[in-house]
Parts: structure tokens; C-alpha cells; sequence
């Protein structure tokens, strides 16, 4: 019963945290919404909400751990949700830093690119909402996971659809610098690694789900 108690303590913990990603991912899609429509003061307040949310997340993600390392679970499946943890942990990570290249590198945006690179953070975000409902059913009905995971797939294919189509628009604009369409390039970067690092979360779910069954 006690060692149970813990399982559900690791459970609300490993939600909480992803709840938490999921606002340092909305914080950072505020960042860049504030950066490109000139709001300098509002880019800067997001990032530092992204900074402190992130820093959150990392708290919860530690004292996650050590709580499956007081007994909570079989030792297999104990490593395995350490593993998942540190993973989706770095979608926080790489929402951070995102919001510290925008702040300490200025990439010039171009009116005519704003709304392609709204669209893709947009896009970036909307990837998390089957993981966080593929996550609540491991806890509760596991055996409907892969349609969620299948989501999330989905989802990134679309963002990185439209990465692809925007990088190919910039670069063939003949009214900016090569040196401009590159630092634009690694803005892109930047935005579409969150929907990469979600899918890599959402395949080791996957993962753990399998292991779990067998």
C-alpha cells in the first residue's frame, strides 16, 4: 500500500511537470508573438516567464526522481520513467532556449515572414496536446495510447511542413541578405526543434508502454 502511494505520487508528479512544460512551450510561443510585432518590453517579461517556468519544471522533474528512488514502481519500469522524465523535461529546455536566442541575438523579421513563423510556433505548441493525453492514459487505459503517439507524429509532420515551406520562402527572397535568410534560418531552427523534441518524447513513451506490456 505505501509503495502504491508512491506510484500515485509519481504519477501527479510526472502530469504536473508536463503541465508545466506545457506552459513554458505557451510562454515561449508569447515570446516570439511579442518579438515579431516590435513589442521589445513583452519579448523580453515572456522569456523571463519562459526562464522561470523552465527553472519549475526542473524542480518537479527532481523531486520526481527522487521519489522513484524511494521505491515507487519495479526497479525496470523505474528506469524507464527516470529516462522519460529527463526527455520530456527537454522540451522545456529547448523552449528556453529559443527565447535566449531571440533575446540575445535580435533576429531581423521581416514584415512579410511574421505570420509563417506565428504559424509554425503555433504549430510547435499544438503538438503537445495528444502527448499530455497520451500520458494520462498510461496511468489509467495504456492499451489506447498509440492513436495519441500517432497524433503527435501527425502534428509534428505538419510543423515541419511548414518549416519547410517557409525556409524555402526566405531563401528565395531576393529582398533580404544571405546573411539575413541564415540568422532567419536558425530562428526556424529553433522554433521547430520544440515539435522535434515532443516527437522524441511521445516515441519514448511508446517505448515504456511496450516494455510495460510485455
Amino acid at each position: 500500500m505505501f509503495s502504491r502511494k508512491k506510484e500515485k505520487k509519481v504519477e501527479k508528479l510526472i502530469k504536473e511537470h508536463l503541465n508545466t512544460v506545457v506552459k513554458t512551450v505557451k510562454s515561449m510561443e508569447n515570446t516570439i508573438s511579442s518579438y515579431v510585432d516590435g513589442d521589445n518590453k513583452g519579448s523580453k517579461e515572456n522569456a523571463f516567464n519562459t526562464h522561470s517556468l523552465e527553472g519549475e519544471a526542473d524542480g518537479k522533474r527532481r523531486e520526481t526522481i527522487e521519489t522513484l528512488y524511494t521505491g515507487a514502481f519495479m526497479p525496470a519500469i523505474r528506469e524507464d520513467l527516470i529516462n522519460y522524465i529527463a526527455k520530456q523535461d527537454k522540451i522545456a529546455d529547448a523552449a528556453e532556449s529559443c527565447c535566449d536566442f531571440i533575446i540575445s541575438q535580435h533576429p531581423e523579421v521581416p514584415d512579410k515572414f511574421r505570420e509563417d513563423l506565428m504559424q509554425l510556433a503555433r504549430a510547435s505548441f499544438d503538438t503537445l496536446e495528444p502527448l499530455q493525453t497520451a500520458l494520462d492514459k498510461y496511468f489509467n487505459n495504456y492499451k489506447k495510447i498509440l492513436s495519441c503517439i500517432k497524433d503527435v507524429n501527425s502534428r509534428e509532420e505538419k510543423a515541419d511542413t511548414i518549416e519547410w515551406h517557409l525556409t524555402e520562402k526566405i531563401f528565395q527572397s531576393e529582398e533580404i541578405s544571405l546573411a539575413e535568410k541564415m540568422h532567419l534560418r536558425e530562428f526556424i531552427f529553433h522554433i521547430a526543434h520544440i515539435s522535434d523534441v515532443i516527437e522524441d518524447t511521445a516515441d519514448m513513451l511508446d517505448s515504456v508502454v511496450i516494455k510495460k506490456n510485455i
